[in-house]
């Protein structure tokens, strides 16, 4: 499974598991873990609303 997204001084990941239908967040730094069970309609509400939120952040 490849990463969403990683972090450039590895300060955590983002990553989908399709098998088992979870939205990964680790931190291997901190030693944090955590998933969300979710569909294709709760990925697309979040890349919406990730979307969003860079959008927002980049006109800071």
């Amino acid at each position: 499974m490849d990463a969403l997204y990683q972090h450039p001084d590895g300060m955590g990941e983002l990553l989908f598991d399709a098998e088992t239908s979870r939205l990964l967040l680790l931190n291997d730094a901190e030693g944090l873990h955590a998933y969300a069970l979710i569909g294709p309609a709760g990925l697309r509400d979040v890349a919406a609303k990730l979307l969003a939120l860079a959008n927002d952040v980049g006109s800071l």
